[in-house]
């Protein structure tokens, strides 16, 4: 049978535009298929968006603690617009990277509309039907927005109409504590909103190790917000004069919190609707994301799936990684199986949280024997001359001292977590970090910390005996 297509991709978010990028430069003949706009949620309303956002945030939060510096300064305004302005500039200047001409410039033909699959290798896209030999589902996830007596009768935020806002709200209501509602609660605290976030569970940071909870929790508190944890939301509505009252449940006693604005970050939901997945027999897992097999094949052996849609981590970096796995396997003979033992996430709040690998309770779980470190971030001595005070690092080694875990609080913790996920990739003990120059003073320093807590810990008695001998003979 002859095909369109090589590989037809639904989807031009992040997994969708390396899988086109890396097939077509390997001769394929490639569509990609995009409804709305290129780059997905990361480029024009997840990540990029805020983390520009944040910056700004963290300056604000800089400026109104400067005379923890020497600094005598004061945060009187804050103008949003112009932050939201300058969120704008940073889009566009990462779009050309993103954009349908550079795409077809690599060989790429891109299609600009809905695209759902007729067969195992026939999709359509508004009313025309293209063929495909392979076929790669990359339709990402969206906001879950859950069914909450009033909600939907009220005009409510999401991370995709967030950096919409021109005027800073005065009170700001979130309803949720994952990632994207503690950064967006802490940025808007610095900038100057009275912030309060609901959640159900009495925890934040379920997915990291338990030590994190209470100290983000702390900062949070120190940092002005209202934290309504292990609380149940009964019912949102307007009120007569604008402003919107949420009632919420907590120990039994019912509460109304009043606000300007509401912001729902509960979490995120795969886009599997309306796309034939049911017509062509593909199945659901039962998280909602499309099944797939080790090597990110669906229930169809030709359709793949990578990314938000497939799970089951809803990060960037893991749809650029799942996309790689899919080239290997769309194109060449040898198949590739995923790995996710090393999978790293960064939470980029002020300090940030973040993890690679097992957390404890896995390794519990798991019955595998293992030991644990830790160090304060504040021993390290950049961590002092800046006034890095809160946070730690905890490093989770097997029976062999191999690194298979870590967790870093602090303000550069992204930027650090890649040393303990190159331990984890190469096999290292903790030990091999001794070895290790690092340039002084930089709290990367706080890995040999650790490393010679871990050499100290397995220097033997008998050993200790014979460096006692050596020193104290003649």
């Amino acid at each position: 049978m002859k095909f369109d297509f090589h590989i037809l991709i639904i989807g031009a978010g992040s997994a969708g535009l390396v899988v086109a990028s890396g097939a077509a430069g390997l001769g394929a003949k490639v569509a990609l298929v995009e409804s709305e706009k290129m780059g997905g949620d990361c480029l024009n309303w997840g990540c990029v968006p805020s983390k520009s956002f944040l910056k700004s945030a963290h300056v604000a939060d800089y400026i109104s603690k400067g005379d923890i510096f020497g600094i005598d300064a004061t945060l009187n305004t804050t103008d949003l617009n112009k932050v939201m302005k300058r969120v704008s500039s940073v889009i566009k200047s990462i779009e050309p990277h993103d954009s349908i001409e550079r795409y077809e410039s690599l060989g790429v033909t891109v299609i600009k509309g809905y695209g759902k699959l007729q067969d195992p290798h026939h999709v359509e896209i508004d009313g025309k039907v293209y063929s495909s030999k392979i076929i790669v589902l990359a339709t990402g996830s969206s906001t879950s927005v859950p069914h909450i007596k009033g909600l939907n009768d009220v005009a409510y935020l999401t991370n995709k109409t967030v950096f919409d806002l021109e005027k800073l709200p005065e009170r700001l209501v979130i309803l949720g504590a994952g990632p994207i509602a503690c950064e967006l609660g802490q940025g808007f605290s610095h900038l100057g909103s009275k912030v309060t976030m609901i959640n159900r569970s009495a925890q934040l940071f379920k997915k990291d190790e338990p030590e994190v909870s209470p100290l983000m929790l702390q900062r949070f508190i120190l940092d002005g917000i209202n934290m309504e944890l292990g609380a149940r939301i009964v019912e949102i509505r307007e009120n007569n004069s604008r402003e919107i009252e949420v009632d919420i449940e907590k120990d039994g006693n019912l509460t109304t919190i009043v606000a300007d604005k509401l912001i729902v970050a509960l979490g995120r939901e795969p886009n599997t609707k309306n796309i034939g997945l049911e017509k062509v027999g593909i199945r659901l897992s039962e998280s909602g994301h499309i099944a797939t097999n080790e090597k990110l094949q669906t229930t169809i052996p030709n359709v793949y799936a990578c990314g938000d849609v497939a799970g089951p981590f809803a990060f960037t970096h893991m749809a650029s990684y799942q996309a790689g796995i899919v080239i290997q396997n769309a194109i060449f003979p040898i198949k590739k199986k995923v790995n996710y033992r090393a999978v790293s996430w960064v939470t980029y709040t002020k300090p940030e949280v973040a993890h690679v690998g097992y957390i404890e309770n896995q390794l519990i779980q798991e019955e595998k024997k293992y030991k644990k470190y830790m160090a304060p971030i504040i021993e390290n001595d950049r961590a002092k001359a800046e006034s890095d005070a809160q946070g730690f690092l905890k490093i989770l080694v097997d029976a062999r001292g191999v690194v298979v875990g870590a967790t870093l609080v602090g303000e550069k913790a992204g930027e650090m977590i890649g040393l303990a996920n190159m331990a984890i990739v190469r096999k290292m003990k903790v030990t091999s970090f001794i070895s290790m120059i690092f340039p002084y003073p930089t709290e990367l320093e706080i890995y040999k910390t650790i490393a010679l807590e871990a050499m100290k810990e397995g220097f033997k008695p008998w050993q200790k005996n014979i460096v006692k001998k050596l020193f104290l003979r003649d």
